[in-house]
């Protein structure tokens, strides 16, 4: 039985031993059975020399403050390129790049993420061709509060 307070001990040992580095913490999932999966990603793409470093470290942590048992599972990686989304840095990382925008609504919009604050983010939509209509390229601000998610737009040709 994991203790209840592990994500956040998770959370605030990689706080520090980031502090100092590119790399920043995405999420930490913690599943009854025993699985802990990290997922942290860099200013520059995580490699996987650092994922083993980062695992390395927390196993040590977890084992010496008692805070595992014997059967455990520790996984350490970066976001899938598919993710969602999660923390400022990932938006900052993201900027310049092609996004999908799926808001509570329904509604989807795709266009290059130009900026994000604490509250919005602003996409530039390129020009559409409809029908017999174009739709001229605008720039969109759209609020957290009316966001479902947001991720990578890739198309595969």
């Amino acid at each position: 039985m994991l203790p209840d307070n592990l994500k956040s001990e998770v959370e605030s040992a990689l706080s520090e031993f980031f502090e100092g580095t590119t790399l920043f913490l995405v999420d930490v999932q913690i599943n009854p059975t025993g699985k802990i999966a990290v997922f942290a990603d860099g200013k520059e793409n995580i490699t996987i020399e650092q994922c083993t470093k980062i695992s390395r470290f927390l196993e040590n942590f977890l084992e010496s403050n008692g805070l595992v048992g014997e059967k455990y599972t520790l996984e350490v990686s970066s976001p899938g390129m598919d993710e969602t989304l999660k923390v400022p840095q990932q938006f900052q990382k993201c900027i310049g790049r092609e996004m999908e925008v799926l808001l509570k609504n329904g509604q989807k919009e795709i266009g290059v993420l130009t900026a994000f604050t604490e509250t919005d983010i602003s996409i530039e939509i390129p020009e559409q061709k409809k029908k017999k209509e174009v739709i001229p390229a605008q720039s969109k601000v759209f609020t957290f509060e009316d966001i479902k998610n947001v991720k990578k737009h890739f198309v595969f040709k």
